[in-house]
């Protein structure tokens, strides 16, 4: 675990962590996807991501579109706020330690 955190702060990883557990709670719980239930984790989603990524959170509002459950949609808003943010870090394809 500690070569995860050589590449990221401790932050983004517990923000990693939030939005990987709340996309696997809607897939290992099959009641989650009951139109109420689902779209109430959903909200809790988008409210999660909205508070963590600012306007980048916005893209969590693909999860509230029926038949998009099926996508890891909180977990890549969180690779679309690390992507931004370490852009720079990106170049050229290589990460600078």
């Amino acid at each position: 675990m500690a070569w995860i955190l050589s590449i990221m702060t401790y932050s983004e990883f517990v923000k990693l962590v939030v939005c990987v557990s709340l996309d696997t709670v809607e897939y290992l719980v099959p009641f989650l996807l009951q139109p109420i239930i689902g779209d109430m984790l959903d909200i809790i989603g988008l409210v999660a991501c909205l508070y963590f990524f600012r306007w980048l959170g916005l893209f969590a509002v693909l999860e509230l579109v029926p038949g998009l459950d099926v996508l890891p949609i909180n977990t890549l808003a969180w690779l679309l706020w690390f992507i931004i943010n370490h852009r720079e870090d990106f170049s050229y394809g290589l990460i600078r330690p």
